[in-house]
């Protein structure tokens, strides 16, 4: 009874342990390596870089929207 408490009066602690855990499972099955081409430039690196670039960028874009939004009001 005591863990049922727990998540009901920590939904975002326990949604945020739930997705951090479902990323990482994402990550350690993606570590092979990938060759990336733009126009003139290629490399090689791992998905798990690849991912984890993509995720950070994301979490800027949102923050700078965020930042955008809340200056306007």
């Amino acid at each position: 009874m005591k863990f049922i408490t727990f998540v009901r009066r920590h939904k975002a602690l326990t949604l945020l342990t739930l997705i951090s855990m479902v990323v990482l499972i994402v990550l350690f099955q993606n570590s092979d390596s990938v060759d990336f081409k733009v126009l003139f430039w290629q490399f090689s690196a791992q998905k798990v870089i690849f991912i984890l670039g993509a995720m950070f960028l994301g979490y800027i874009v949102g923050k700078l929207g965020e930042f955008s939004f809340r200056k306007r009001s």
